[in-house]
């Protein structure tokens, strides 16, 4: 196969996803015959920048508009001073972005890096692309277009030479791996021990280190009549020294539910060969490493994430694989690009899985080695620390994800789903993640901390800490539930808290007609002006994304506005400037 000049496509990735369309999009241009170059950031060999001719990045945004952890080295190389403005003047680039637009540095990271390779030299292969979890469609409608105008640019831009033409898409490239089940190793048991083998693991990212612990407590905080399951889990680091501060985060590796495991390997055929011993050669990366008694059953237990909704790639795959034709033909029609509205509404509105789509297509009998590219890798999972730093002990509190869809299907989160499954004893791996909050409250100025729902974890953390290391700064707590006698998170806590002067708190019942935590803001408009503007204090709003975090901006800013006699845009410009000097952190998820 005749190849054009090849392309480099580097990942900023903090839980995966920015890696998913990173080979994504590289699957899409093996089809234009480019020679392929995929890594995150920091594991491309910087000099190796001078020597190629087009470079495209997708990265994600962490934290409060920071580049993730596997390219903060490779972006601290690129603000450098004294690199020259024509460094990359030889460079054809583009980037795309996936961002929250409920963050106020929406897309932050992804726009500095582009901004830097234009400030170098470099030159515009096609715009940048920015995708928005927020927006109804969800990120794949925008990367599915700013895909297409990249591989429009490129075959522009790097044309093939005139005796080559692109891979028919009728055609099925090689697999990039080979899966070996050894028949002749005895089988293992994979359904005996499975919270065990999930802590044996091969590492292969530097950037993590796995730590393990042993589950102490999980208890349900909600009361038993409420529809929420909200969890605290209490866990023990077994052989090492923990060392976290207010904000920072733990990463959980889930596991997939056994039954359903069961169910894709029966509905494959792959049943003889689930529990032998499996060798994988080829690439294959997977956060966290590859679990070390390896076998099929495993590798789908705790690797693929079989109950994701299925993206357009997964059906430009998927296709090839069914031997019915109406199936093949339906399968391929949400592969293209006029297709999008179908794939939204069978796929996306109703949530189905890609375990749901193997079971509804019965004809579409997956190859082995095929395995790994059609189904995505499961990812692993962040929650915020709500416990005060501590060498040993670390607290989650976890919302246990159920819900009904508009089809009426109950639908469970696999990590959470996985968490109920965890008892005193089980020993699990995960990863200390720092998220460089806690630095913007170094002082002992007023924090006014805004917590809706599991919102309260980080806050939590904070409020202890600084109890502990500094207690004459005043505190004051808005947080926001549905009732003050089902789902108020540590209420006790923060009670008790008040008695002893402590804690400021000014709780939100929604159901109980107290409103939301916005209008709780409001009815202490004084106290809000007084901590912020004239105390010069600091601001921490933590918990969901989507509208709570901008109607609370708005609250703030009307009551800058109100309490200071400022216009609407001097009072927008001050919480712009409170976000700048970091005394305005949003953490939300």
């Amino acid at each position: 196969m005749g190849y054009r000049k090849p392309i480099v496509i580097l990942y900023g990735s903090e839980t995966g996803n920015s890696e998913d369309y990173a080979y994504c999009l590289s699957r899409k241009l093996r089809y234009e015959r480019y020679k392929l170059t995929v890594c995150s950031l920091d594991e491309f060999d910087l000099k190796e920048l001078l020597d190629i001719s087009c470079l495209i990045v997708i990265c994600s945004t962490a934290g409060q508009g920071e580049i993730p952890r596997n390219g903060r080295k490779f972006w601290k190389f690129m603000l450098k001073k004294r690199l020259p403005s024509d460094l990359f003047s030889h460079l054809k680039f583009s980037s795309f972005g996936l961002g929250d637009s409920s963050y106020p540095k929406y897309n932050s990271a992804v726009r500095k890096i582009h901004a830097r390779f234009l400030q170098l030299g470099a030159k515009e292969l096609c715009m940048r692309g920015e995708g928005n979890e927020q927006a109804p469609e969800g990120v794949d409608a925008f990367y599915n277009a700013w895909e297409e105008t990249v591989v429009s640019s490129l075959r522009a831009q790097f044309p093939l030479s005139t005796n080559l033409l692109p891979v028919p898409e009728t055609e099925l490239l090689e697999p990039a791996t080979v899966l070996k089940p050894l028949t002749h190793n005895s089988v293992y048991d994979t359904g005996k021990n499975i919270k065990m083998d999930a802590t044996e693991r091969h590492m292969e990212y530097q950037s993590e280190k796995l730590v393990k612990f042993v589950v102490l407590e999980n208890k349900r905080l909600t009361s038993e009549d409420h529809f929420q399951d909200v969890r605290l889990l209490k866990l023990k680091s077994v052989e090492c020294i923990l060392s976290y501060e207010p904000g920072d985060l733990l990463s959980l590796y889930p596991a997939n539910d056994l039954r359903d495991v069961n169910a894709l390997i029966e509905l494959q055929g792959w049943t003889d060969i689930a529990d032998l011993p499996l060798q994988i050669d080829g690439p294959i990366k997977v956060q966290g490493g590859l679990i070390k008694n390896l076998t099929l059953k495993s590798f789908i237990l705790h690797h693929l994430d079989i109950m994701s909704i299925p993206r357009r790639s997964f059906f430009s795959l998927a296709w090839h694989f069914a031997s019915d034709q109406m199936e093949q033909d339906k399968l391929r029609e949400f592969s293209q690009p006029n297709g999008i509205e179908q794939l939204y509404d069978y796929a996306n509105r109703p949530r189905r899985s890609i375990l749901e789509v193997l079971q509804e297509f019965s004809s579409l009998k997956i190859p082995l080695n095929y395995l790994p590219e059609l189904i995505p890798r499961l990812k692993p999972r962040l929650f915020s620390i709500s416990s005060k730093p501590d060498k040993s002990i670390i607290e989650l509190t976890i919302a246990i994800v159920e819900y009904r869809t508009i089809i009426r299907r109950l639908r469970r989160g696999v990590c959470t789903r996985w968490v109920k499954t965890l008892n005193p004893g089980d020993p699990i791996v995960s990863s200390l993640v720092k998220n460089r909050i806690a630095h913007n409250f170094k002082n002992n100025r007023p924090i006014v901390m805004i917590g809706p729902g599991t919102g309260i974890a980080p806050i939590k953390s904070l409020i202890e800490e600084s109890i502990t290391n500094a207690p004459s700064r005043s505190l004051c707590l808005f947080p926001g539930h549905r009732y003050s006698n089902k789902d108020y998170l540590y209420g006790k806590i923060w009670s008790q808290l008040e008695r002893e002067n402590e804690l400021l708190v000014f709780p939100s019942f929604s159901r109980e007609g107290s409103g939301y935590v916005q209008d709780t803001l409001y009815k202490n408009k004084e106290l809000i002006n007084r901590l912020i503007v004239s105390e010069k204090g600091s601001i921490l709003l933590c918990g969901s994304s989507g509208k709570m975090p901008s109607q609370v901006r708005l609250t703030l800013e009307a009551i800058f506005a109100e309490m200071n006699q400022w216009a609407e845009d001097e009072a927008h410009k001050y919480l712009i400037a409170l976000e700048d000097k970091g005394s305005y952190v949003q953490e939300t998820w």
